[in-house]
């Protein structure tokens, strides 16, 4: 993970601590906002894993016909600004178990329903920041939970450049 954060050496803390995490990125990013997060799910539905090859059948290990959930959510601040925007594809044999309802964050609901989590790091990276921005580069973090038997889910993570800049101020 060090080589990979060479890349964020003039990154402010905050953000090389975000992307250094192997614990909840909610956690995280409620801290440094200072206060409590919500989720916005902005599409939700279930797919065969072959429709996301890369990420149901190689990283989940998904036979190309189990199905898979696609969910695209947004983590918000109280006042409604976007605070990362996030692909998580869930699977396993009890998937549906492992989704939380809309209004949950996938993190603290995974840690409610007393599920074993086991985070894996993959890759942090610079990334494009999906929504308007005066500087459109983000930085973003793919990881793996591992929900024991009931399945594994797939995060990526892009990060406001608001919140969690790239560059030091100054």
């Amino acid at each position: 993970m060090s080589e990979r954060l060479n890349q964020f050496a003039s990154a402010p803390p905050q953000t090389r601590m975000l992307l250094c995490a192997d614990g909840s990125t909610t956690l995280l990013l409620d801290a440094l906002v200072g206060e409590p997060l919500s989720i916005r799910v902005d599409h939700q539905q279930q797919i065969p894993a072959a429709r996301l090859q890369r990420i149901g059948c190689h990283i989940l290990g998904a036979a190309s016909d189990d199905m898979v959930v696609d969910r695209q959510s947004r983590i918000l601040t109280t006042n409604l600004e976007v605070i990362s925007v996030n692909r998580v594809v869930i699977a396993g044999p009890d998937r549906d178990k492992l989704i939380p309802p809309p209004e949950e964050l996938l993190g603290p609901y995974l840690k409610r329903a007393g599920l074993p989590i086991k985070r894996e790091p993959l890759a942090v990276s610079r990334d494009t920041w999906p929504l308007d921005s005066a500087d459109p580069e983000c930085v973003s973090k793919e990881y793996i939970i591992y929900c024991g038997e009931a399945g594994r889910v797939y995060i990526h993570e892009k990060f406001n450049p608001r919140f969690v800049p790239l560059k030091k101020d100054g």
